[in-house]
């Protein structure tokens, strides 16, 4: 009997291991909310009593301090705390965080609410994460939101969270072809770009780490597509 105890123990901690990295490294996992930190960030309880911080893939919504950053705080609180929610990861993590659509329990997309009420912006530099039908989907619905005036689009000068992070600005950038479509800027540039050496990133003009990289480390391009010939990737907080 005295054995049991101690064995039993060891199966019980074994059991909440093995609930752990299967958790880590499933793609879809299913999780309580239990903290709302901001309009794009939730922490979830897994099995095993494991909490993880989630970043809501596809989207960038307004920070603290930032004009609708609490109203799209309480309304990602409204759709989601204390709910069982399924969890569908990449494979890409943002500082510690797990990147992941936000399911519902009836399959309702939470990352997608978030833009179509206005209070989320499409996250253009990461879209490529994203599948072709949930690229176009996201795409449209903040197309719609800002032609109704919904949320943050009710500002004549909305500023997208990462200029806000940065304390930069950029103008927003529409498709020649459908004038009401918002693409990134990178789309219609064409010149030169800077790579840096150590971390095959390139940048381009407007970029806000552009005239950060030392001389010795520059590497100059023609275009984007040299430099991705060379193996360089474009950088992620570009317009």
């Amino acid at each position: 009997m005295r054995n049991s105890i101690p064995r039993f123990q060891a199966l019980v901690a074994l059991a909440a291991i093995m609930a752990l990295i299967a958790t880590a490294l499933a793609d879809e996992f299913s999780a309580k909310v239990v903290g709302i930190d901001d309009g794009d960030t939730i922490d979830v309880l897994a099995p095993g009593n494991v909490q993880y911080r989630i970043r809501l893939a596809g989207i960038d919504a307004p920070e603290h301090g930032q004009a609708y950053g609490n109203v799209s705080q309480k309304h990602l609180g409204d759709l989601v705390f204390g709910k069982q929610v399924t969890l569908n990861c990449g494979k890409e993590e943002s500082y510690g965080r797990k990147v992941c659509k936000v399911l519902l329990p009836g399959g309702e997309d939470v990352d997608l609410d978030q833009v179509k009420a206005g209070l989320a912006w499409h996250y253009k530099q990461y879209a490529f994460e994203q599948t072709p039908e949930d690229r176009q989907t996201y795409a449209a619905a903040e197309d719609a939101a800002r032609q109704a005036h919904r949320g943050l689009w009710a500002e004549a000068h909305p500023v997208q969270p990462q200029y806000f992070r940065h304390g930069t600005q950029s103008r927003l950038c529409f498709d020649d072809a459908q004038a009401d479509h918002r693409i990134a800027c990178s789309e219609q540039y064409q010149g030169p770009v800077r790579g840096n050496r150590r971390s095959h990133i390139y940048h381009w003009p407007g970029c806000p780490n552009y005239d950060d990289i030392a001389e010795y480390n520059r590497v100059e391009f023609p275009n984007a597509a040299a430099a991705e010939q060379a193996g360089y990737r474009a950088a992620r907080n570009c317009p």
